[in-house]
């Protein structure tokens, strides 16, 4: 009965592989953290489980018409092969780094697509109104940061309870997350439209730049409940490893985003600028969160009295925030430092800062083509961590390999664009030759910022937070000192940017250090362990974490 158990048990892993695994942060943790709970007694160290999906109304595969012996047999020689320790890292590793990175691209790269867009639209109508869409872009990256927690404890608590086939709690925990949601983001809007002046203004804004962003910053506040609200319901999808669902909405949202510029800035339409890129990017979002709506609906993770729609307890809370905690401060500290730059450049005049906002637009978008790769190091590393020392080596060791190969596609991509395609963002050729003279500096902050992303996935899924908190404490510190001087000397666009490039190469070698006294994955095996995952590691893995 037991071998029995074991081989469905096998099956149920084999599957999950062959259907694209684990598609989030927070099922991929869930499957080794929680799942594991469930059925220690009936798991050898290297296999592991996979949290349950959600029911959806398509029947699921038949366990009874598979060959289950032939299963565990293949399962089997695959962990024997892996262990052997023959090569630094094996093919069940890239494969499953790959069935996460795949489908998650593209639902990662949406919102900064949809800033491209308008950053492009903004750009053909006016260097000032370009000017004008970069404390804004800021402004809505800071809020999006606050409440990024959101996303990471709903796709924890879905994996959670999808893994212990608890729907009800399921439900509970969409209910809490879009309630919040929708009370945070409704305040916001509310801030943002009493207090859009002091706001600008505390980024920088001269009066005439206020004038000019204002506008845009009035509208958009209108989209922040319907962002917040789907990213609740992204962390729901992905907390029952279901990728494709985003992916899509943000596909659609970002067609529609698309032809609203073209309809609602440029002179072929309603010729409105700055405001008509608000007006495309408020709808694309309402759609998104509509769509979102009718398939969370449909699925039945919703709850379906009026009475279950109530404010978390305070104990729901508490289990809310404590998750996110350290990371949300990580988080505050990094957006901290763009926004300090933003505030330099703004401060330096209006073409340096519509300068800088087409260059950075570029770094953070083809950041994004690395974000998979953050994605899969803070679940696989944080399900293994503990557990599966030489499997934790491997990944990391692969993890940040790939994180170079990327790295050098996008640096090339982010010397291409300025140098050919400037012309997409401006048609003022001050503004052209500003940004292809910091082309050098985007290149390697791009490299380096690749390498960076990924290992700190790999720390964060070995639990290093109070380390990576303190790292970017420290940084925060330093980067506004230096940038406190680059705006009293007036040194320009150039200096602004090797601000960028020594903010990464500070956090590379604060890493390679840690990691080479043994924190982290203990790359070079300087300590072995039997301990578990660690809590802030079991933790991590329930979500996922914004640059």
């Amino acid at each position: 009965m037991m071998a029995r158990q074991r081989e469905i048990a096998q099956a149920q892993a084999e599957i999950a592989t062959r259907g694209g695994a684990v598609t989030s942060v927070g099922a991929a943790g869930a499957s080794g953290a929680w799942g594991a709970g469930a059925m220690d007694s009936m798991m050898t160290q290297d296999e592991e489980t996979i949290p349950a999906p959600f029911p959806r109304r398509r029947r699921g595969p038949d366990l009874n018409a598979l060959n289950l012996r032939e299963i565990g047999a293949k399962l089997r020689a695959t962990s024997l092969k892996n262990s052997s320790g023959r090569p630094i890292f094996g093919k069940s590793e890239f494969n499953e780094v790959m069935s996460l990175a795949i489908p998650a691209l593209g639902s990662l790269l949406a919102d900064p697509l949809m800033s491209l867009i308008d950053t492009a639209a903004v750009g053909q109508y006016s260097s000032t109104s370009l000017a004008a869409l970069g404390p804004n872009t800021a402004v809505f990256m800071i809020v999006f940061q606050l409440f990024s927690f959101l996303s990471i404890t709903t796709t924890g608590m879905v994996a959670r309870a999808c893994a212990d086939n608890d729907y009800p709690t399921v439900r509970r925990a969409l209910a809490n997350s879009i309630i919040l949601a929708v009370i945070f983001g409704g305040f916001t809007c509310l801030f943002l439209n009493l207090f859009s002046v002091q706001v600008l203004a505390a980024m920088g804004c001269s009066p005439d730049l206020i004038t000019a962003a204002q506008p845009y910053l009035r509208i958009r506040a209108f989209a922040i409940p319907a962002v917040l609200f789907c990213t609740s319901a992204q962390g729901g999808c992905l907390g029952q490893q279901d990728a494709r669902t985003p992916l899509l909405i943000f596909l659609i949202a970002g067609v529609v985003n698309v032809f609203g510029d073209i309809f609602a800035v440029t002179s072929a339409g309603l010729n409105m600028g700055l405001a008509g890129a608000a007006w495309a990017t408020l709808a694309a979002q309402y759609i998104s969160a509509v769509v979102f709506l009718v398939v969370l609906s449909r699925r039945g993770m919703l709850p379906l009295q009026w009475a279950d729609w109530r404010l978390p307890t305070m104990q729901e809370m508490r289990d809310i925030t404590a998750i996110s905690g350290m990371l949300l401060l990580g988080s505050l500290c990094r957006m901290g430092v763009y926004t300090m730059m933003t505030m330099t450049a703004l401060a330096l005049g209006t073409l340096t800062m519509a300068a800088h906002q087409v260059a950075l637009q570029i770094f953070w978008t083809l950041t994004y083509f690395v974000d998979p790769l953050f994605v899969a190091a803070t679940s696989f590393i944080a399900r293994d961590h503990g557990r599966r020392p030489a499997r934790v080596r491997r990944m990391a060791w692969l993890l940040m390999g790939m994180s170079l190969c990327v790295g050098a596609v996008i640096t090339m991509g982010c010397i291409a664009i300025p140098t050919f395609g400037v012309q997409i963002f401006t048609s003022d050729v001050e503004l052209q030759a500003l940004i292809r003279s910091i082309i050098p500096l985007m290149g390697a902050s791009q490299m380096v910022a690749a390498l960076v992303l990924v290992t700190e996935g790999v720390l964060i899924g070995c639990g290093d937070l109070r380390y990576l908190l303190s790292v970017h404490c420290l940084n925060f510190i330093v980067l506004g000192t230096v940038l406190w001087v680059v705006k009293a000397t007036n040194a320009g666009l150039q200096a602004i940017w090797m601000a960028v490039l020594l903010n990464q190469t500070m956090r590379m070698l604060q890493h390679c250090i840690h990691m080479y006294r043994g924190g982290g994955p203990d790359l070079f095996e300087k300590y072995s362990t039997d301990a578990g995952p660690t809590p802030a590691g079991l933790a991590l893995a329930a979500g996922t974490a914004a640059k």
